[in-house]
């Protein structure tokens, strides 16, 4: 147990010199910066988001505002925080942009959404037909409820963490996530299908 504590401590350590150096201006930390963390934004743009086809130019999206943003990064919270923030911002001014036009699903993107591991209600979804019936129920959710719904039941973070990401109070982030919940089993209903998937998501 040891081991692994000192091994995360000093990975830690090492991203904290990177950011560091990146926001000193150094191209070379950043781009190792992007490639530590480039898996862990796509998998989080494709759970807000769902299939789009643009996920690659959302990702150099994200990386550009960090670029930009990165000197007002003052260490309060963890990096992969404060990025969370970031690709979680993106993802919602994109749907603001995309209002009233879904984008076409890349079948890339269903599969990768319906295989993916993690929890049981994850991993019961399986088939691309309950991706795409998902994913148009969240379409007409506001961009601020879905995202809070996607950190809380789909990524499995805490209410606080949730707050966190999305800078709002404990309450706010709570409420979105009600209503967004209380949105999407409206929409559900009858759905044999996803009722007892968003069931078992709620749980």
């Amino acid at each position: 147990m040891a081991r692994t504590g000192t091994s995360g401590d000093a990975v830690a350590a090492e991203e904290r010199d990177l950011v560091e150096q990146a926001r000193a201006g150094d191209r070379e930390a950043l781009g190792e910066l992007f490639l530590l963390h480039a898996v862990a934004v796509r998998r989080l743009l494709t759970s807000v988001l769902g299939p789009t086809v643009d996920l690659d130019d959302l990702i150099q999206d994200v990386f550009l505002q960090v670029h930009r943003s990165l000197g007002g990064f003052r260490g309060d919270s963890r990096f992969g925080t404060w990025l969370h923030r970031v690709t979680v911002n993106t993802a919602v001014s994109h749907l603001r942009r995309a209002r009233g036009r879904p984008p076409p699903a890349s079948p890339e993107a269903i599969a990768d959404l319906a295989d993916r591991p993690g929890s049981d209600a994850w991993e019961r979804l399986t088939g691309r037909e309950m991706v795409r019936r998902l994913y148009r129920i969240l379409d007409e959710l506001t961009p601020r409820r879905r995202a809070a719904w996607t950190l809380f039941d789909i990524e499995g973070h805490s209410i606080a963490e949730v707050a966190t990401i999305l800078g709002v109070p404990a309450a706010v982030a709570k409420s979105r996530i009600w209503f967004a919940r209380r949105e999407i089993r409206k929409r559900a209903a009858g759905d044999d299908l996803l009722g007892p998937l968003l069931e078992e998501l709620e749980r």
